[in-house]
């Protein structure tokens, strides 16, 4: 795997999650909460812990690929809401269950500071080439 090239997501920047890890199909990010990120109860937006299955899982996917030649997307995403979400910070801790040729599945799990669980889910990446 070549990690010379880590690919910079303009999403990611926007909504400040952070890469802590990603090596060998198992990934932890993070992502500091803002105001901008809650629901009218409060608590964190179901679409936020969902972009962090997503982003999580992403980058487990990632941490297997020759990034010079090849590239992934998603194109399934499950995710089962457990706890309401606070902050200050959330963590997603992804891993790989099965890679293929050019599918690959994998699960993450969201906690927030007090290790409490959030959300889990899974997600089927493709493997593309890059152009």
């Amino acid at each position: 795997m070549d990690k010379q090239v880590k690919p910079r997501s303009p999403f990611w920047d926007h909504i400040q999650i952070e890469e802590v890890s990603a090596d060998n199909g198992v990934a932890h990010i993070q992502c500091d909460i803002s105001e901008n990120f809650l629901n009218f109860s409060g608590f964190v937006h179901g679409g936020v812990l969902a972009t962090l299955i997503d982003a999580s899982i992403g980058s487990a996917v990632r941490s297997t690929l020759d990034l010079t030649t090849q590239t992934s997307a998603t194109v399934d995403l499950n995710i089962k809401y457990i706890k309401p979400g606070k902050g200050p910070t959330l963590h997603a801790k992804a891993t790989i269950a099965n890679k293929g040729r050019t599918l690959v599945v994998g699960t993450s799990e969201i906690f927030d500071e007090d290790n409490v669980l959030v959300a889990i889910g899974s997600a089927t990446f493709m493997i593309l080439k890059k152009k």
